[in-house]
Parts: structure tokens; C-alpha cells; sequence
């Protein structure tokens, strides 16, 4: 599809391109060239998130489709099944490789992580197509949010996003650490606070002392 579109400022991207407008010679200010650059990675953030949408909804294709990738698994049993799926996201994985040179592992893990930012992480993926955070900030998100329960996960989403915006990569990763250690060592120190709470009660009913051992 052609066509043009101003991205901002005086970026435009045309057929895909992305350049600036050709009337104009260079930059009136530096200001304008921040705003262009800003635009043009804006833009790059849109589409990472549409590539993860895709990259989402093929997985889901192939899932549905095995037996039209793998013609072999038509009418077998549920254990040639099983294994037609594994040949399936194999031949995916191969495919996403060539057409992206990267391995087939990193195109299966592609495909993985981009179902999580769109089923697991919407918010995330919302800013990411906004373009208020880059593809390297989405990842550190999901990465640290990853094996929480639904509730932390959500709670350390929300406070990434809001450092995300104005946080290197490196800065949120070390933010997240923290706040992702801070989480797991919160369940064990409520326990043991709860532990403390029932044993000096059972201590007062028995006529001792609260502060005894």
C-alpha cells in the first residue's frame, strides 16, 4: 500500500521509508531534529508492537492449523498429535528464522514473547504502540514480571511502566531487580511476622510473657 504520512515535525514515511521533507533543506533548529528523531523511534516502537501482534496471532494460526502444516497428523492419535504440534512450531520457527536471520530458537522465543506481551501484558504492549517505551523496555518488563502471580505481576507492571517512560533499558532492569526481589522476599517475611504475631498470642493466653521464647 503507498502513500505518505507525516510522522511529525517534518518526518514522512513513504512506501515505508522514512525521510524528511524534501522542500525543506536540512533543519531550521536543533530542536526540530530532536523532534525528528524522537518521531522516527516512535514510529520504530509502533512497529515492533504490530510485530508482536502478528507474531501473536501466527502462533495462534499455526496452533489451530497443525494438520495443514504437517498433512501427516490427519487422523492420528492424540500422541501423533502432540507430536505433529512440536513439528509445527519447529516448521514456524524455521520459517520466522530465514525471513528474519535470526535463529530458530530466537523465532520461537520471538513468537513466545509476543504472546505474553499480548495476552499477559496489554498495558505494556499499549505503551509500546504509543511509542512512550522502546521494544528493549517491553522485554525488561516482561522478563522481571515473568513467574510472579497475576497480582504482583500486575502491580510491578504498573510501577515499571511508569519508570519506563523516562528510564534507560539499563536503569529499568536495575529498578526491576529490585522491586522484583522486594516482591519475593515479601511473602516470607509475612509469614514469618504472622508466625511472630500467633506465637506471642498463644505466649500472652498462657499467662507469659509477649516476649518470651
Amino acid at each position: 500500500m503507498g502513500g505518505s504520512t507525516t510522522t511529525g515535525g517534518s518526518v514522512v514515511v513513504t512506501n515505508g521509508a522514512v525521510t524528511v521533507e524534501a522542500e525543506r533543506e536540512g533543519f531550521r533548529s536543533l530542536a526540530e531534529a530532536i523532534d525528528a528523531v524522537a518521531a522516527v523511534d516512535a514510529l520504530l516502537a509502533s512497529l515492533a508492537a504490530s510485530r508482536a501482534v502478528l507474531m501473536s496471532d501466527l502462533g495462534a494460526w499455526a496452533g489451530a492449523h497443525v494438520e495443514e502444516i504437517v498433512p501427516e497428523a490427519v487422523g492420528g492419535d492424540e500422541a501423533v498429535a502432540r507430536e505433529a504440534e512440536g513439528i509445527a512450531a519447529g516448521i514456524v520457527a524455521d520459517r520466522l528464522a530465514d525471513v528474519l536471520r535470526v535463529s530458530p530458537e530466537a523465532a520461537a522465543g520471538l513468537v513466545e514473547e509476543s504472546r505474553a506481551l499480548v495476552h499477559q501484558h496489554p498495558r505494556t504492549l499499549a505503551a509500546l504502540r504509543g511509542g512512550t517505551i522502546s521494544y528493549g523496555h517491553a522485554q525488561t518488563i516482561l522478563g522481571y514480571t515473568c513467574g510472579l502471580h497475576r497480582g504482583g505481576r500486575a502491580a510491578l507492571e504498573t510501577r515499571l511502566l511508569r519508570h519506563a517512560r523516562k528510564a534507560t533499558v539499563a536503569e529499568l532492569s536495575q529498578i526491576a531487580r529490585i522491586e522484583r526481589e522486594r516482591r519475593l522476599r515479601a511473602p516470607g517475611r509475612r509469614r514469618a511476622e504472622r508466625a511472630e504475631r500467633q506465637r506471642r498470642q498463644m505466649s500472652s493466653q498462657a499467662g507469659g510473657s509477649p516476649a518470651c521464647t
